[in-house]
């Protein structure tokens, strides 16, 4: 029943939205493919995985990925994801790092993670075991490969990294009954079974739509109309409130930004006037599009202005308020390195005439400009004014010849030979 199952997990996963891979399943092996593996490798493949690669498929590989906004029960240690499999032609002994020659012959590799580590087995008993190469720790995960088949696709074949497995494992492994296992099927049911028609029924069932899908299906958002907009910001602002997860309150907030924001501002603004637990960087992005653009640019402007700040801070602070204020307030900050900078002076709406302005400026602010100007260039955003060509060009020709490094030489004869196109 193993491949009728993962046909039907993949499918009803990719109806839904998730991130899913064509299952990958190799015919069975014949007997010469084993017994020239079995010549390589220097022993018999243990009995039970060889039938299985004789009689089911040499080579199996699976995977799939839940939606980044997908807010999953908090009780879950990490997030789960699907990547499983076994092949035949990548059977080898791991080197664990051992001196003694026997320590490289006790497992037997048949699978590897995404994030390098290996699913083995134990020749001795035909045990399945994971060892993380950063903790050089091994995980007991079943009694055998069969065993473990069937507790990894009951499980949705999770992943096999450390992180996600060890949340459903107990002394006796992998263990589908366990309680978290339980808490996780239950969710993964109903988000592979979740429809929009349920969602309507009520203001709850479509937030716990919304919590599985996000906002990506345009309907989803249309739905938000069938019910009063006073209950739905109430609702999605005691998510905020409430929820321990920083990801998770970002997630109901960008759906706050887009269903109710008008209905937030009187809350916002209150958060900078009292002691609360939303934390700053999600102040920031409710600010900048719950309320006016001025009034907001100023309220995170004054509160960075407390103290010297980094590059690094400075655009993730500010990266949501793409206005030309951004610019005048960060040219008295500017300091090396310049990459943050760079981009948000690219991304602030910048005129033709502040660009030159900047290129003509010292060495902070003409390398700054270069790389806006670059980034504005691969990105196809363009100045919010007409770029004059005939004083552009003799600026450009003389940076790029008399600039010292390479790489800043390469940024202004880039520009020079995009300027046509860009204007």
């Amino acid at each position: 029943m193993w491949m009728e199952r993962w046909h039907s997990l993949i499918e009803q996963l990719k109806q839904q939205g998730a991130s899913v891979h064509p299952i990958d399943i190799q015919p069975v092996a014949t007997e010469q493919e084993l017994q020239q593996a079995e010549e390589q490798l220097g022993i018999p493949i243990p009995t039970e995985f060889r039938q299985i690669l004789q009689n089911y498929a040499q080579q199996v590989n699976l995977y799939w990925s839940l939606p980044d906004t997908a807010i999953l029960p908090e009780q879950l240690t990490d997030r789960p994801s699907g990547d499983f499999g076994w092949s035949l032609v990548d059977l080898f002994f791991p080197d664990f790092g051992g001196e003694e020659e026997l320590d490289k012959q006790q497992y037997l590799q048949f699978y590897t993670a995404h994030n390098g580590d290996a699913v083995l087995m134990k020749l001795a008993d035909e045990s399945i075991w994971y060892w993380s190469h950063e903790e050089d720790e091994f995980d007991f995960l079943a009694s055998s490969f069969q065993a473990y088949v069937d507790h990894v696709t009951a499980l949705g074949c999770i992943g096999v990294d450390c992180g996600q497995h060890r949340q459903f494992c107990d002394a006796a492994g992998l263990n589908p009954y366990s309680a978290s296992s339980q808490i996780w099927l239950q969710w993964f049911e109903q988000y592979r079974t979740s429809d929009l028609q349920q969602a309507k029924s009520s203001l709850e069932s479509l937030l716990f739509y919304v919590s599985m899908h996000g906002m990506k299906n345009t309907e989803v958002q249309g739905l938000f109309s069938l019910f009063n907009k006073e209950q739905v910001y109430q609702a999605l602002r005691q998510k905020i409130e409430q929820d321990s997860s920083l990801w998770h309150q970002q997630v109901w907030s960008d759906v706050l930004v887009k269903i109710c924001a008008d209905k937030a501002e009187q809350w916002v603004r209150g958060l900078w006037q009292e002691t609360n637990e939303i934390a700053e960087t999600l102040r920031d992005y409710l600010t900048a599009y719950c309320l006016p653009m001025e009034e907001g640019l100023t309220l995170v402007l004054q509160d960075i202005e407390k103290d010297r700040i980094t590059s690094y801070t400075a655009l993730h602070r500010l990266r949501h308020f793409h206005h030309p204020s951004v610019i005048h307030w960060m040219k008295d900050y500017l300091a090396f390195p310049i990459d943050g900078w760079a981009t948000l002076l690219a991304q602030s709406q910048p005129s033709a005439a502040l660009l030159f302005e900047w290129l003509n400026g010292h060495e902070v602010e003409r390398l700054t400009a270069i790389r806006a100007i670059d980034y504005m260039m691969r990105q196809g955003i363009a100045p919010t004014t007409v770029v004059e060509t005939e004083k552009w060009q003799p600026l450009l020709i003389f940076w790029a010849e008399h600039e010292v490094l390479r790489k800043n030489k390469q940024l202004f004869s880039h520009a020079l030979n995009s300027l046509d196109s860009w204007v």
